[in-house]
């Protein structure tokens, strides 16, 4: 895969964290989608800059998991933007995982 065509693939990334941000309207998940760009062009982060990023991103995905069990068991009738928090709870999860990893290296 060409240098180019990794751009392609991520302004198309960036294009649908636009759609995601334009239907959720939420300022952390917003917040985390562009973490998510800057981690991915610049994944080489110095552990002391990944400590609090860890935490604040722990934070919002305690947030998230809340708001998708809200939209799971009180407003049933929003299922897209139940599925999008659940994903994003798992994708930072991960995210600080990898990230945690990086301080202990």
């Amino acid at each position: 895969m060409s240098e180019e065509t990794d751009v392609i693939a991520l302004l198309n990334e960036v294009a649908e964290f636009v759609e995601i941000d334009d239907y959720m309207k939420d300022e952390h998940l917003a917040e985390v989608l562009g973490l998510i760009v800057k981690l991915i062009s610049q994944p080489d982060i110095p552990a002391s800059a990944a400590i609090p990023l860890v935490i604040r991103l722990e934070a919002m995905s305690a947030k998230f998991a809340m708001q998708a069990s809200y939209y799971t068991n009180v407003n049933k009738g929003d299922r897209p933007r139940k599925n999008l928090y659940y994903s994003i709870v798992e994708a930072t999860r991960r995210l600080v995982d990898a990230l945690k990893y990086t301080t202990k290296v």
